[in-house]
């Protein structure tokens, strides 16, 4: 199921990342840990107001899913329960929905990525329906997630943030030598800390003619190609 070349890209330390193009029928999955800014991004990136309550169908035709729209959701239904007791609900609600969104169309999705079932699950999905999947990784370190977990208003445990900043740490350093350690078959992987995430202008897609040419990311006015890794599969 999981066929073809696997691009990857590491972390960028010479130059400021400006904006990524990739093909139509694609998954973008903006993963890391909570904090990391994954909602800031998706916010700016593609203008969300940050309360909506749905999948967003943006003037391009990009659908975008954040788990914040879940949980906002299921707010005025279960708000009167404390969080941790429905939380998987939300977990649950956010996977239905990532997968109703692949209709054909590019997809961005919120998803931290430490859990691996869940990376799986997405692969699997992509490969049933024909998608393609790439990795954007906000790498923040566990003071700066909690920075922006403060920032944010909502924090998680103290537990829990152990948790995900060590199975990040895993994932980061697996994914140095082998993207696919990310998830089955994901062609791209694109590594930015959080203060070039803050720089990222744009993602774009491009028409479906341009999913066998190289990925690629504008930086500047220059693009890079991405370096080939070989897949496993």
């Amino acid at each position: 199921m999981f066929q073809g070349p696997t691009r990857y890209m590491p972390l960028v330390n010479d130059a400021t990342v400006r904006g990524v193009v990739y093909p139509r029928r694609s998954l973008v999955l903006v993963a890391g840990v909570p904090g990391a800014g994954k909602s800031t991004l998706l916010r700016r990136l593609f203008r969300l107001r940050g309360n909506e309550e749905g999948t967003v169908l943006t003037a391009e035709g990009v659908r975008v899913v954040d788990s914040l729209q879940s949980r906002y959701r299921l707010r005025p239904l279960l708000g009167g329960v404390p969080y941790p007791l429905w939380r998987w609900v939300v977990h649950v609600l956010h996977l239905t929905r990532m997968a109703t969104a692949l209709r054909g169309g590019p997809v961005v999705v919120h998803e931290c990525g430490t859990r691996s079932p869940v990376r799986v699950l997405l692969a699997l999905l992509c490969g049933l329906r024909r998608y393609e999947m790439h990795v954007l990784m906000i790498d923040a370190t566990p003071q700066e997630a909690r920075n922006g977990q403060n920032a944010r208003g909502r924090r998680v445990t103290e537990r829990s943030h152990r948790a995900h900043s060590r199975r990040w740490r895993r994932l980061r350093a697996a994914t140095r030598h082998r993207p696919a350690a990310f998830a089955p078959g994901a062609r791209s992987l694109l590594v930015l800390d959080r203060r070039r995430a803050r720089e990222l202008a744009w993602i774009r897609f491009g028409p479906s003619a341009n999913v066998r040419s190289p990925l690629h990311a504008a930086m500047g006015s220059s693009p890079i190609r991405l370096k080939p890794v070989v897949s496993d599969t």
